[in-house]
């Protein structure tokens, strides 16, 4: 692709917007002097190529804590983009467009989201989310160890967004400071477990709660599908960058449902990306 305003250009191609089916003319850039890696998408390519005016929307591959292929009931080929936000998608004509824009958004995702991160643990199979009066913990099957523990206070907070429940930890935690991303079957198993984790977190907090209501250390959920990609950054960006109050320690840690309510399969991945969904501070 020719220099200046378009040597960061690594794809571009018509796809459509999923819901109105229209064509868009879309730009996937890499990152550069002039802005980080990002999907943005035109009217058409004369006004790209021309640049009259900005994009109708650009969004950083950075902000993205997941890019999936999936299918819908009106699209067989979509691209999916998820944020804490939103998930945006894109809509391909056929199968083969589907993975190449899916590959280059991959590519330029991996490249922007480990340049600087700091090594976190590879969990990657199935595993048991483990939720006690005090900890957090992950097992994988057929084994009698956690792969890892987290600490209930180390959680700073914990939120879901569609069909994605999420923690963050701080830089207590033996990860060190980031996001926990775990794909469920659905929004209400996400926002199951965002409820119970909160609960547990906040039962905690609670220093004269009666023994009576707090979760014993026994308690351990079904088997849920864990395919993690660890991605903890080394500046975890605090809470006002992603739009939080922050309350008080004390104020939220949880539960009185035990772990057993988060029992679907779900995809686990950290990162530190700003956003929103339905959040609690910890």
């Amino acid at each position: 692709v020719a220099s200046g305003f378009f040597s960061d250009v690594r794809k571009v191609g018509y796809l459509r917007k999923p819901k109105s089916m229209h064509k868009r003319f879309f730009v996937l850039r890499a990152a550069s002097e002039v802005g980080p890696a990002r999907l943005e998408y035109y009217e058409n390519e004369k006004k790209w190529r021309h640049k009259s005016g900005a994009p109708k929307r650009s969004i950083p591959l950075e902000s993205c804590f997941n890019i999936n292929k999936r299918a819908d009931s009106k699209n067989k080929h979509l691209v999916a983009l998820y944020t804490k936000d939103e998930h945006f998608a894109i809509a391909a004509d056929n199968e083969l467009e589907q993975e190449s824009w899916y590959q280059a958004l991959l590519q330029l995702h991996n490249r922007d989201s480990y340049g600087d991160m700091a090594p976190g643990p590879n969990l990657i199979g199935i595993y048991r989310l483990c939720l006690t009066n005090k900890t957090i913990s992950f097992v994988k099957l057929n084994s009698d160890a956690a792969a890892v523990v987290l600490q209930l206070l180390n959680i700073r907070r914990c939120g879901h967004s569609e069909n994605f429940f999420f923690i963050e930890v701080g830089r207590s935690a033996v990860t060190g400071p980031g996001e926990f991303w775990m794909q469920v079957d659905d929004s209400v198993v996400a926002q199951n477990m965002h409820e119970t984790i909160l609960e547990a977190m906040r039962a905690m907090s609670e220093e004269f709660r009666p023994r009576s209501k707090s979760q014993s250390s026994s308690n351990c959920s079904n088997p849920i599908s864990v395919p993690l990609r660890s991605r903890h950054h080394v500046n975890n960006p605090p809470p006002s960058q992603v739009g939080l109050t922050r309350r008080s320690r004390t104020e939220s840690i949880t539960a009185t449902s035990p772990a057993g309510s988060a029992t679907s399969p779900v995809s686990l991945s950290s990162s530190s990306t700003s956003g929103h969904g339905s959040t609690s501070d910890c």
